[in-house]
């Protein structure tokens, strides 16, 4: 159970509440998807709308560098599943295992990021992850930046380092505040798509 309430839509200023509405909302319900995941209102944005200021700047703060990182929506999708799993954000692989696979990222490649068999992966994805790893632990070694720049040039190298430290962030509030999954979890090795 999560430390501060969930706010729902109707207790937010009415020129707010779209700030509740996500993209998942949207989302045909008997559209044939893959797995069963589904998204809805985010138990994320409503625990952070106890504080809508804040709740407003980091939505617009993270699509500028979910759009603006110079990476695919598959690559995206890599940097935030290795930053979940590095931090076992339960909450962040959960959604995120759901986004990526809409984006077309297969279950055998999202199992690749929890199992450590990074080696399966393409090459670039590889490096990815591996990046990935050692930013959370802030100890990206020379031959780890190198492995990345051979894939990926500085622009996308700083979008890596800018959506892994965002997603980071906000793994260790969504950790510090026990957010919920909104159904039940996906599991590490997706036990439960």
């Amino acid at each position: 159970m999560a430390r501060i309430p969930y706010v729902d839509q109707e207790e937010l200023p009415v020129d707010k509440q779209s700030l509740l509405d996500t993209l998942s909302d949207e989302t045909d319900p008997s559209e044939d998807r893959g797995h069963s995941l589904r998204g809805g209102t985010l138990n994320v944005y409503r625990a952070m709308a106890n504080n809508v200021a804040l709740l407003e700047a980091f939505q617009t703060y993270g699509s500028a560098v979910w759009d603006e990182s110079g990476l695919s929506p598959r690559e995206r999708e890599f940097v935030i599943l290795s930053v979940a799993f590095r931090t076992r954000s339960r909450y962040e692989w959960h959604q995120h295992v759901r986004v990526a696979l809409d984006e077309g990222v297969s279950p055998d490649d999202v199992r690749a990021v929890s199992s450590g068999d990074h080696d399966r992966l393409e090459p670039e994805i590889a490096a990815i992850v591996d990046y990935v790893a050692e930013f959370v632990d802030g100890s990206v070694d020379d031959a780890t930046h190198d492995r990345i720049t051979a894939h990926y040039d500085d622009e996308e190298v700083l979008g890596i380092g800018m959506l892994a430290g965002t997603y980071l962030g906000l793994a260790r509030v969504l950790d510090a505040l026990t957010v919920d999954t909104e159904v039940e979890f996906v599991g590490w090795d997706l036990e439960n798509l």
